[in-house]
C-alpha cells in the first residue's frame, strides 16, 4: 500500500507582497553600488599601480559612482518604489 501525500493547492500559497514596479531598478542600483565599492577597494589594494595619485584618483572615481547609485536608490525608494 502506498502513502499519498496531499499537497496544498496554489491558491493556498501566500501571495507575494507588492513591492512596487521599481524593485528591479533598486536591485540594479544596489548591485552597481556594490560593484563600484569593490572596484574602489581593488584600486586601493593594487600593488601594480603606477603612482599613489593615480591609484587614489581611480578609487575615488569608483567610490563616487557607488555613492551616486546609492543616492538614486534612496530617491527611488522615497518616491514609493519599495517599502
Amino acid at each position: 500500500m502506498t502513502n499519498v501525500i496531499r499537497l496544498a493547492s496554489r491558491r493556498a500559497a501566500p501571495a507575494m507582497p507588492d513591492t512596487g514596479t521599481q524593485a528591479p531598478d533598486l536591485i540594479a542600483l544596489h548591485a552597481q553600488a556594490c560593484n563600484g565599492l569593490r572596484a574602489a577597494l581593488r584600486h586601493l589594494t593594487d600593488v601594480d599601480a603606477q603612482s599613489d595619485a593615480q591609484m587614489f584618483t581611480a578609487a575615488l572615481a569608483r567610490a563616487m559612482r557607488a555613492t551616486t547609485a546609492l543616492k538614486q536608490a534612496c530617491a527611488a525608494q522615497a518616491q514609493g518604489g519599495a517599502a
